[in-house]
């Protein structure tokens, strides 16, 4: 007869750990993956930033740029300023976006930019994951200005 010898490893961190609770998300399907960028430059104030999002932003630099706030028409020639905005079409099979509704999310993000152009330094919005009209941030980072 084989025994089984259970180790039992208890670990202590100090100072304990305070767990308030834990937070539930719905999982996210692929789409599209887009991001939006703030940054508040002091010589020109606010400035939004488009492009391909999640992992492309760096690997492809496929970005457009213009000072904030823009209207629905100037978010779209962003979108549509993009190498790689066939993306946005379903591209070989691939999730179609509505230009509209991500357009319509360009322009309150840089509606805000420029609303709290004196206390943001920066926001980076990555990725907008877009399906359809649906476009949904999956990230976001705000970073106040220092004062």
């Amino acid at each position: 007869m084989m025994r089984e010898t259970i180790l039992c490893v208890r670990s202590r961190v100090e100072p304990p750990a305070r767990i308030n609770g834990i937070l539930i998300q719905q999982m996210i399907p692929s789409g599209v993956e887009m991001m939006i960028g703030v940054r508040v430059d002091p010589l020109f104030g606010p400035l939004i930033l488009v492009g391909l999002g999640g992992v492309r932003v760096e690997l492809v630099k496929d970005t457009a740029l213009q000072l904030a706030p823009v209207n629905h028409e100037e978010a779209m020639g962003l979108l549509d300023s993009l190498r790689g905005q066939r993306l946005l079409d379903g591209f070989r099979g691939g999730a179609t976006v509505d230009r509209a509704a991500l357009a319509d999310t360009v322009v309150r993000v840089s509606e805000l930019a420029a609303d709290l152009a004196g206390e943001l330094a920066e926001l980076d919005i990555n990725p907008l994951i877009c399906i359809n009209s649906s476009i949904i941030a999956v990230d976001a980072l705000a970073v106040r200005k220092k004062t």
